[in-house]
């Protein structure tokens, strides 16, 4: 006890000084307290427990200390580990100064003086000699031998009764010490501590081990018996580290092994085992009864197996000619056909595909990303892409890509193309006639445009001379030839409109407002003519478009509808608005005029097209060529008698608009 104290007297005044500092603190900070364990262990028995000097420090470390530390973690106890000589440390715990010993091995002896914990290892003991000696193999060969043994160890308790020159240490590195130093034949003790020992003390090389495993027993904790409220807390916070994996973890950083037990100790389970085989056994007979009774049933079923068997080989002669029909008709087509898997690897290309691609005849596990004129193919698949045109060594193919999927998974690529060079040349050759035809009837139309005024205005010109002094002539000369001039600078206007249209420059503008403007231009019209106009839009309606353009073509609208409202007996006028669930807005212009002939419906959006005397045919041309460029379509639809109804239908405004 003086010798306790003398060495960790300090250590004990500390702990007293820094309870009574948090004994001190008020009672409302003081948070509440976890219930303290004294552990004692051996102060030199590495790698369970030892104390390990570290810049000047000595620290408690060990196994058995990370494990209890663990252990303690999980419960509601909290630890205070007291190292010590082993021979103290049992006399601590049968004293009651510790409320126990970290790690002991099971024995009847001891299991009458102590409580044990669940085992968390299976410990054995173990000889180690010198490597040159090769008498002592066995506990046998000890006698009349010298022997070091830890001192109230259970490798003490088992030799004590020999006849041999047992020398005891206070700890298992001094034994090992003594026999390095060729001062004992043998020691005798724990298996894995001593193998540490060896390693830290540089004899590896020098000592050996044998015996075999003597004596493996359960290895716990030990604790005063009674304490069955801490031996509960304790297992099942063994057991909870066992199942995180926080005890292999420990196990590994100290003995640097998977935790596994020795063969011995699953003897326990033959027992088991020999069940399971007797139990085998009866099965293996059940098994052999009804392998003899299905082998006649198979015999039956021989003859049906064969008979199936030939269908299917005429089934598969079958197959086969299908595919090889199969084959010859993707052959002859004027296509290429390609397939492969999600990967890019072709497993059946066509002749027609081999040849353009410059694949072989068998390109079968070929990958398209190797092929050197399968590029466009690869674009067209990261890309998503369904089909499309692609340029080939000067050649145009158009193709189309086909996924076949299964659980939204790709698992089949079909790839079809086909030569259109031939086709976009004479597509190309159509286009332009039908420009240069559509051309001329622009010139006739213009020519005649033009022609009509300039003949009124020569007309009038080549009469000056002789009815200078007529005044009648002199009121028609001033009033036509203007409105004549007129009319040519209308249909030169028009023309500079959609030859060189200004740039869009898109805002986001409320419908109602932009309808309000224009109709403010058809105030006087709509009195003058008794224009009843019914207006229905929302306030919140938004369209993004170029305001100034989208402004014309109401304009061109609206002065249709109330040029055809003219001289009708009760003129009506309504714009309305909608949106569609497809996410489009619908403004729609109706009037009860006399409507439009059906064979001229599909001719008012052409340039020069008009049933109005003073027309020029180029307001409804000019505003679907500006429509169309603001993403606005816009549609025409009128019943005879009945009025006319013109729709401009605009995307919906999108997010960010400016």
């Amino acid at each position: 006890m003086s010798c306790f104290f003398r060495r960790y007297g300090g250590s004990v005044l500390l702990a007293v000084l820094v309870g009574l500092l948090f004994w001190a603190r008020p009672a409302y900070a003081e948070p509440e307290l976890k219930k303290l364990i004294t552990v004692a262990g051996d102060e030199n028995f590495p790698p369970y427990e030892f104390l390990d000097e570290r810049n000047g420090l000595k620290i408690y470390r060990g196994f058995n200390i990370d494990l209890i530390r663990a252990v303690m973690a999980k419960t509601d106890l909290d630890v205070q580990f007291v190292p010590m000589p082993w021979e103290e440390a049992l006399r601590a715990l049968q004293d009651g100064r510790v409320d126990a010993v970290g790690g002991m091995k099971y024995d009847a002896e001891r299991s009458q003086r102590y409580d044990f914990s669940e085992e968390y290892l299976i410990n054995s003991l173990a000889i180690f000699v010198s490597r040159s000696n090769s008498i002592i193999v066995d506990l046998e060969d000890l006698a009349q031998k010298r022997v070091a043994v830890q001192k109230d160890d259970i490798a003490y308790q088992k030799l004590k009764s020999r006849v041999l020159e047992m020398t005891a240490t206070v700890s298992q590195e001094e034994a090992m010490k003594l026999l390095v130093d060729g001062k004992v034949d043998a020691v005798v003790g724990n298996r894995m501590a001593g193998q540490y020992l060896l390693q830290r003390l540089g004899a590896m090389d020098s000592v050996k081990t044998v015996g075999g495993v003597i004596n493996p027993e359960r290895y716990g904790l030990a604790m005063r018996r009674g304490n069955s409220e801490f031996l509960a807390k304790f297992n099942d916070g063994l057991r909870k580290i066992k199942a995180d994996g926080t005890y292999n973890n420990i196990y590994v950083k100290w003995f640097g092994e998977p935790v596994d037990y020795p063969a011995y100790y699953y003897k326990k389970y033959l027992k088991y085992l020999a069940g399971g085989l007797a139990v085998m056994a009866m099965l293996i007979v059940i098994f052999l009864r009804l392998n003899y009774v299905l082998k006649r049933e198979v015999s039956k079923r021989t003859q049906e197996i064969s008979q199936v068997n030939a269908e299917l080989v005429c089934k598969n002669v079958y197959i086969k000619n299908v595919n090889r029909y199969q084959s010859s008709v993707l052959n002859s087509g004027y296509g290429g056909i390609l397939t492969s898997d999600a990967n890019g690897i072709v497993r059946f290309a066509n002749r027609y595909a081999c040849e353009y691609l410059g694949i072989s005849s068998e390109p079968a596990s070929l990958s398209l990303r190797e092929l050197p004129n399968c590029g466009w193919i690869m674009d067209a698949l990261d890309n998503g892409t369904a089909a499309g045109e692609a340029m080939l060594e000067q050649k145009w193919l158009e193709f189309a890509i086909l996924r076949l999927e299964a659980d939204n998974q790709t698992e089949e690529i079909i790839i079809h193309f086909r030569d259109i060079t031939e086709d976009k040349y004479l597509r190309a050759e159509v286009i332009k006639s039908q420009k240069m035809e559509a051309l001329g009837q622009l010139v006739a139309s213009i020519a005649h445009e033009i022609r009509t005024p300039l003949t009124s205005i020569k007309a009038f010109t080549e009469l000056l001379p002789h009815k200078y002094d007529n005044p009648d002539f002199r009121e028609k000369i001033s009033r036509f030839v203007p409105q004549e001039i007129e009319r040519l600078n209308r249909v030169v206007n028009d023309l500079l409109t959609y030859s060189n249209p200004p740039a869009v420059q898109k805002e986001k503008i409320m419908l109602k407002t932009l309808v309000n403007d224009v109709l403010v231009y058809f105030a006087d019209a709509f009195s003058r003519q008794g224009i009843r106009c019914s207006l229905e839009l929302d306030e919140c309606l938004s369209v993004a478009v170029d305001k100034n353009q989208i402004k014309q073509v109401l304009i061109n609208v609206l002065l249709n509808a109330v040029q055809a409202l003219r001289d009708q007996p009760d003129p009506l006028l309504a714009i309305t608005a909608e949106s569609g669930g497809d996410g489009q807005l619908t403004l729609a212009v109706n009037d009860n005029g006399p409507g439009i002939a059906l064979p001229d419906q599909t001719k008012v959006f052409e340039p020069f097209f008009t049933t109005k005397a003073d027309g020029t045919g180029l307001g409804l041309f000019v505003s679907y060529q500006l429509a169309r460029r603001n993403d606005v379509e816009i549609r025409l639809s009128s019943s005879p008698g009945l009025g006319t109804e013109v729709r401009l239908i605009f995307k919906r405004e999108q997010e960010g608009a400016a």
